[in-house]
């Protein structure tokens, strides 16, 4: 004979789902209040070529050396605009870097028709590097190319 619940078990059994559910929503919402991330600093300038906008659009890659004490390194990025702008990301759009030294990489979107010199398309060989304090609010860092 199979096992049934009476109709008033059904009520009681259905409100002891939603406590669980409940309680696991909170636990859950609980995690989202912080944040483990660790501070970072809002960075954005211009790409420029021999002083001029690009004229084309890329990508800039920041590969940390050394993370300020008591920061850990993190990678970031950011594309530029045909007029150079740009804006990093860390984790978020326009978060920043994690304070700490970097060397920059600046890499066209059509490798085959760009004017940025190859040196600048590896963080190692561009010669293009910046410093992030800790105790700054935002970096104004604009980033000149040479073409010679």
């Amino acid at each position: 004979m199979p096992f049934t619940l009476g109709p008033r078990a059904g009520c009681a059994h259905r409100s002891q789902v939603w406590g669980v559910v409940a309680a696991l929503a909170a636990i859950g919402l609980a995690g989202c209040g912080g944040s483990d991330r660790p501070k970072t600093i809002p960075i954005s300038g211009r790409v420029t070529i021999d002083g001029n906008p690009p004229g084309e659009f890329g990508k800039l890659f920041f590969t940390p050396t050394r993370a300020a004490d008591g920061y850990v390194k993190r990678p970031a990025s950011g594309s530029f605009s045909d007029q150079g702008s740009y804006r990093v990301m860390s984790w978020a759009p326009d978060d920043g870097l994690v304070p700490g030294h970097y060397l920059v990489a600046v890499t066209p979107a059509d490798p085959a028709t760009t004017k940025i010199p190859e040196k600048y398309h590896q963080s190692g060989t561009s010669g293009l590097e910046i410093e992030i304090p800790f105790d700054v609010k935002k970096v104004e860092f604009d980033i000149p190319v040479s073409s010679r």
